[in-house]
């Protein structure tokens, strides 16, 4: 048994315009910042089972349209607040039965932060939302702490049917091993366009995603864009996987953690019949920057090319549909072409399903 949400809100104490929510609380759906490129998942390690974050979050009301979110969270490596009733099992070895210990690892690193983030809703068709994140990370395998500054915003300018949005974010940093400095960027747009009145109601979009690589060159720089509180499937689930051999010695063995990432994605969503749609996707990848093999873990080392920037093609398809109020499913079908970043790769196909039951 574990405990995903448990919080309290105070609205408006003695008439303050600011609202407060404090203790364990999702940032998602209409609490969610922008699209989840930075702030989505505050414990990765459990895959989608939780998205959890430990917050004290206080909502200062501006005017209408505007606000601004202040936010602490702290998200060990393991539950330390609200651990599961039942963290321990039993191992059958030669020695027999023994009780184990065991609690499940939620994030790579001991991970702590703020943010201030606003909402403008500056116009009908113009959203601006300006932030700036802090994250330190401590307790990597064999890394000492970091301290991350990102600052960014996120833009959506919609007028009828057509919709442009984009997000850039700077990060600057150091580690604590003697002040190796951090300095990425990450950043994307989108432009759409929703076809109301055709057959299907087609959604079609095309965008760019940048995510900096680290040259790994400079022993007194790192240059690889950092998730964040985001290590998630953003735009496909395949390729995380095979991010993780490079990036395991800076975010651990858990997934999710995009960096050293170039894409142009093309997206179309149509909607065959009521509480269906299907999301087609095709995404060309490659890496910002060539990796070295003094960078890899020796078991991974033949993985890849090491004179190459071309990940690859993605192909994806994502299909809903709502049975009843209480009942829907999701399949989703993902196929990858390896490019030359990758050495004797073979093409790969992911498939996911599910039936999700709401009481």
């Amino acid at each position: 048994m574990l405990i995903d949400n448990l919080y309290i809100d105070i609205k408006k104490p003695f008439d303050i315009p600011i609202n407060f929510r404090i203790g364990r609380q999702d940032f998602l759906g209409k609490d969610m910042y922008g699209e989840g490129f930075l702030i989505l998942d505050g414990t990765p390690g459990d895959g989608s089972r939780t998205f959890y974050f430990n917050a004290l979050k206080a909502t200062v009301l501006i005017a209408k349209g505007q606000s601004v979110d202040i936010v602490y969270v702290s998200d060990p490596k393991t539950d330390q607040y609200l651990p599961s009733l039942h963290p321990a099992y039993y191992d059958s070895g030669s020695a027999g039965r023994t009780y184990i210990e065991h609690k499940k690892r939620l994030t790579a690193s001991n991970e702590r932060g703020f943010w201030v983030y606003g909402r403008n809703k500056i116009f009908e068709w113009l959203n601006i939302e300006p932030y700036y994140i802090y994250k330190k990370e401590e307790e990597y395998i064999g890394i000492d702490e970091k301290y991350i500054n990102t600052f960014g915003i996120r833009t959506v300018f919609k007028v009828n049917d057509f919709t442009l949005r984009g997000e850039i974010a700077r990060q600057i940093g150091k580690y604590d091993d003697g002040g190796k400095k951090i300095r990425g960027v990450g950043g994307y747009a989108f432009a759409g366009y929703g076809f109301k009145n055709s057959p299907l109601t087609p959604n079609v979009e095309v965008g760019y995603v940048y995510l900096s690589g680290d040259k790994t060159v400079s022993n007194d720089k790192d240059e690889g864009f950092n998730p964040l509180f985001s290590r998630a499937p953003q735009w496909n689930e395949l390729l995380i996987y095979t991010l993780i051999p490079e990036t395991s010695g800076k975010g651990g063995p858990i997934p999710g953690y995009w960096t050293n990432m170039k894409a142009l994605v093309a997206n179309l969503k149509i909607y065959p019949f009521k509480n269906a749609d299907i999301k087609l996707s095709y995404q060309h990848l490659w890496a910002d920057e060539q990796i070295q093999s003094s960078s890899i873990n020796s078991t991974y080392q033949n993985m890849f090319s090491y004179n190459g920037k071309n990940r690859g093609d993605l192909w994806a398809v994502i299909g809903n549909y709502k049975f009843n109020k209480n009942l829907d499913g999701m399949l989703q079908i993902e196929y990858f072409e390896p490019g030359d970043f990758y050495k004797d790769a073979k093409n790969a196909t992911f498939i996911r399903w599910q039936l999700q039951y709401k009481l």
